[in-house]
């Protein structure tokens, strides 16, 4: 009975997350400060590049026109991104706003653009040297992205980002290229 006990044990503790650090929420609390860095299933992730991409009119639900942006933050490669989707009220930009993704798997819980539409509508991570190609349709994520005040074509930011289905903490601030 007791050498199942330890094998039952060892079975649970192999099964928690590589991060044991890693926070249960980064939606919430103050993002470090520090350019943005982290670890995705061990390996770092670096960023070479951050980008912020516009669509007017990006979405229209119920007669409520939301226009999309696109945070794209790169490392080396194509295959080697996070994007964060978000969705503002048209005409409206996102300087000065902070957009969450609740560590819930349930649209309703998540903070609205619109009624019945997540201000943040997906994300994807890909880093090819970690093996890990994933995104909101198969990992439950927290997210938290807070903007600052563009200057010229360059909006500064920070994220703090956590999956701990491959294990990814991604932290920090950026300085984003609108497009």
């Amino acid at each position: 009975m007791a050498m199942r006990l330890i094998v039952l044990a060892m079975v649970l503790l192999a099964a928690r997350p590589a991060l044991a650090g890693m926070p249960a929420d980064c939606s919430k609390g103050p993002v470090p400060d520090g350019a943005v860095h982290g670890t995705v299933n061990g390996k770092p992730f670096v960023p070479q590049e951050a980008t912020l991409g516009f669509t007017k009119d990006g979405m229209v639900v119920n007669d409520v026109h939301l226009d999309r942006y696109v945070l794209s933050i790169q490392t080396d490669g194509i295959f080697n991104a996070l994007s964060v989707d978000m969705m503002v009220p048209g005409g409206k930009k996102p300087d000065g706003r902070t957009f969450r993704v609740l560590p819930v798997d349930d649209i309703d819980k998540q903070p609205a653009a619109a009624e019945g539409t997540p201000e943040v509508q997906g994300w994807d991570l890909e880093q090819e040297n970690a093996g890990v190609k994933t995104s909101f349709t198969e990992d439950t994520a927290s997210i938290q992205v807070v903007f600052g005040m563009r200057k010229g074509n360059v909006m500064p930011g920070k994220i703090h980002m956590c999956v701990p289905g491959v294990s990814a903490e991604i932290v920090g601030s950026f300085s984003a290229t609108m497009q």
